[in-house]
């Protein structure tokens, strides 16, 4: 068992501070021979040196330190090889952006770069991605005499085909003079990741050896743009299947809306892990499967798999469809036990589900948790704000979300109009709609003219409302608008556009029978008795019924909707 500290002599020699350095195994006894280094006095570059290349070996580092080590060796105590590993352990973990900026820094010092050095940081730009830095190093490649390099040649279209930039990927493969299987199917993928599965396929079947990643990047490509036939086609030619392939499959199938596809993939898969079930949840939830999407995710709490963020979010998405409270307590739960990381999507996901079940304090808690927020959080929680009545919040919210430079979408606005609607703050609603148009160059949907009348109608602006129906094209066959100026007519008393509403309505939607009967209340409303029952009379006559209303109710055992 290895222990926590070491206990070094007060007096020690350079070494004894060798011995430590070989020995050490954790990086608190890294940091505890770093700190004898000093209080000794002993200021050999070759012992920092050798404390940094023991700290990049450790499996759990911390890089701030190791960049710090490394700020204190002299430069001309740095050779290439240090950069590189800095530059490689930094990609390890995922930091990327990091890996760019050390090479950045390597090569404005002039410290000549390896093979290795230029393969490394090309992958960091890919998986950014970082098109502009990419070209750069590209262009160092060249004149470094390394793109004779069958890996770098690899690694430049593999980045150029993450990057998007397919036909720059194209022309180093075709420059390329010894390709192999991976080259190849670095081209393929990149074909395939943009869609372009003329071109994937034409290379694909006139390479002389394939792999596992090959026939994946087809297949996944098939499915991804809902070409299920040619995927199922080479899933069932493909002499070795993997999760990636199951989870394309999968996740094709319920893309077109086949259920029972991606049921038959799923039960063909013997080692399911969680992205296979996961999987298989977010089918059924994005497919109206709600019920089998909550039972799937609870066979896999009972089979003790853990779930990720996609079998999380499905599940949340079922039970925000239902509106079942219940299952969003437990939800809720079982994230807080840690049963799935705490990503951006999924606090997203909370709060949306937390809204739909009418728990918005929940929504707020779960939004003053989150580290990372994005123009996606602050729309949920705006709307929820607004539809559960407290639109100062929501308007408080949107003044927040702009400080800290999240820039709104057409979905922000709507939530932000309707907090004023429900306020009737109409000055304030022209200036946020006029702040969408001018500002920020948003074309304004129907949903959001529908929702500009109904805050003028609530102010008894009618004049203004039809007004702005009219100047909007789009909104000229929207029922939202004219159902929205036609209820504010009921409120109001205005028979004359009151009559003008209901005419479009009737002809947009001619057996909605709640339209008729506004009508004949505005009618009713100024004594125009015969014009009411002129209505009324043909309202019957079509045979036309109120819309009878559902409410989802929910017990152990299932779901089921009632008449109200």
């Amino acid at each position: 068992m290895t222990t926590k500290y070491f206990v070094i002599p007060c007096h020690c020699n350079e070494s004894t501070i060798s011995f430590c350095l070989k020995i050490s195994r954790t990086q608190i006894q890294l940091k505890q021979t770093h700190a004898r280094l000093l209080k000794t006095l002993i200021h050999s570059n070759h012992q920092l040196h050798h404390l940094l290349t023991r700290l990049l070996r450790l499996p759990s580092k911390s890089l701030s330190y190791a960049r710090n080590l490394f700020d204190q060796i002299p430069q001309s105590e740095k050779n290439e090889c240090i950069w590189t590993s800095l530059i490689r352990e930094h990609i390890l973990c995922d930091e990327f952006r990091w890996a760019v900026l050390i090479y950045g820094r390597m090569h404005r010092l002039g410290v000549l770069a390896s093979g290795f050095t230029f393969s490394s940081v090309l992958n960091a730009c890919a998986r950014i991605p970082a098109v502009r830095e990419g070209k750069m190093i590209h262009a160092r490649v060249v004149e470094s005499g390394f793109m004779g390099s069958k890996v770098i040649g690899t690694t430049l279209v593999d980045m150029y085909g993450k990057c998007g930039l397919i036909e720059d990927a194209r022309i180093v493969f075709d420059e390329m003079v010894d390709r192999d299987v991976v080259a190849w199917t670095a081209m393929v993928s990149g074909y395939t990741k943009m869609g372009l599965m003329r071109e994937a396929r034409a290379l694909f079947d006139v390479m002389q050896e394939r792999n596992v990643v090959s026939w994946t990047s087809m297949v996944a490509g098939y499915a991804n743009v809902g070409a299920i036939n040619e995927a199922k086609a080479l899933y069932d030619q493909m002499p070795v299947r993997n999760t990636i392939t199951w989870i394309a499959m999968i996740a094709g199938y319920g893309k077109v809306g086949n259920v029972l596809g991606a049921e038959k993939v799923f039960d063909e898969i013997v080692v399911k892990d969680e992205s296979s079930w996961g999987a298989m949840i977010a089918c059924y939830s994005h497919n109206g499967y709600l019920q089998e999407s909550i039972e799937m995710y609870k066979r896999m709490r009972e089979l003790n798999v853990k779930a990720n963020e996609v079998a999380m979010v499905g599940v949340i998405s079922a039970c925000t469809q239902l509106g079942d409270v219940e299952m969003a307590h437990s939800l809720a739960e079982h994230v807080e036990e840690g049963s799935c990381d705490r990503t951006l999507i999924l606090s997203n996901a909370l709060i949306h589900m937390y809204a739909k079940c009418s728990s918005i304090d929940q929504a707020l808690l779960e939004f003053n948790k989150m580290c990372e927020r994005d123009v996606i959080t602050y729309g949920a929680l705006i709307t929820a704000l607004a539809d559960h009545g407290r639109p100062q919040e929501a308007l408080e919210l949107f003044s927040k979300m702009q400080k800290e430079g999240v820039k709104p979408n057409k979905v922000t606005f709507l939530g932000v109009l309707n907090a004023c609607s429900y306020a009737g703050l109409v000055e304030q609603g022209y200036k946020y709609f006029k702040l969408m148009t001018t500002t920020f160059k948003i074309e304004p949907s129907t949903e959001h003219i529908a929702c500009m009348v109904d805050l003028l109608g609530r102010a008894g602006q009618l004049n203004e409302a039809y007004k702005l129906i009219s100047e909007n094209t789009g909104t000229k066959r929207d029922a939202g608008s004219w159902g929205a100026l036609l209820g504010a007519c009921a409120v109001h008393g205005n028979v004359q556009l009151g009559e003008i509403s209901a005419q479009h309505l009737f002809e947009i939607e001619p057996e909605n029978s709640g339209n008729y009967v506004l009508l004949a209340n505005i009618y009713a409303s100024v004594h125009r008795w015969d014009d009411a029952a002129r209505v009324r009379t043909r309202l019957s006559e079509t045979r036309m019924s109120k819309t009878v209303g559902y409410s989802w109710i929910s017990n152990e055992e299932q779901y089921g909707a009632r008449t109200l």
